[in-house]
């Protein structure tokens, strides 16, 4: 007995064979993939605009810890040899803080934008600020409708060489 193989537009065996209840199972799927790569997306976009504001929240918290270090004065010591020493002082670092984040625009850049602590320490050597604000991921708002609070530390030291 001799069998036939099938020709090329014939089909054989169980090919081109419906089993009923299959239709529609790659749709399901296939919306199911994509609804969980759109989430995927906004997380990611989320993430990376608080992210980003962190950032530029660190790069306004650095100019003004610079502006604040610019802000000392001379003490001059009287111990023999008269050494100048550059010294710090809170107000004038504080005031400094605040004038650097009018002049470079930050309140408008930054929402809820506040100086948190602007501290001298190290003797009068070293500035320390902190700044907060807060920052507005986009699509996700209606789960955080108040923003997602970011924080800057930054610290700057003056010092003077001949």
């Amino acid at each position: 007995m001799r069998v036939r193989a099938p020709s090329p537009g014939e089909t054989g065996g169980d090919q081109g064979v419906r089993v009923a209840g299959d239709e529609g199972q790659t749709t399901v799927l296939v919306v199911g993939l994509t609804v969980v790569c759109l989430l995927l997306a906004t997380v990611i976009l989320a993430v990376t605009t608080v992210n980003l504001e962190a950032r530029k929240l660190l790069s306004a918290a650095d100019g003004a810890a610079m502006a604040a270090a610019d802000s000392f004065t001379i003490a001059i010591e009287e111990d023999g040899d008269a050494r100048r020493t550059p010294v710090l002082a809170d107000a004038d670092a504080a005031e400094a803080v605040a004038g650097y984040l009018v002049t470079a625009g930050s309140h408008e850049r930054f929402d809820g934008l506040v100086v948190e602590t602007v501290s001298v320490g190290d003797g009068g050597q070293t500035v320390d600020v902190v700044l907060t604000a807060t920052a507005h991921p986009p699509i996700v708002n209606w789960i955080v409708p108040d923003g997602i609070r970011i924080l800057a530390t930054s610290s700057s030291r003056t010092a003077l060489r001949r």
